[in-house]
């Protein structure tokens, strides 16, 4: 039980190292981000989706159709 105990004071020492301020500064951070992602979700979600099509952008309808009736004559 010592050897624990030391290898625990040991590794949990440079946490105990922090202060209070630091702990409420970084909680206060987490959800001043939290905040700000759930305001401006639609924005964001929004934003994803136009950095999606201009990896990937969306067929027309014309290659649509062309892409169907050649799957349709591969299948025949």
């Amino acid at each position: 039980m010592s050897t624990f105990a030391t290898a625990f004071y040991a590794v949990s020492a440079p946490v105990l190292d922090i202060s209070l301020l630091n702990v409420l500064q970084i909680a206060l951070a987490m959800v001043a981000i939290g905040a700000f992602a759930l305001l401006f979700k639609p924005l964001l979600v929004g934003i994803a989706r136009a950095m999606v099509l201009v990896v990937r952008p969306k067929l027309s309808r014309d290659e649509r159709l062309a892409q169907q009736e050649l799957k349709f004559r591969q299948r025949a």
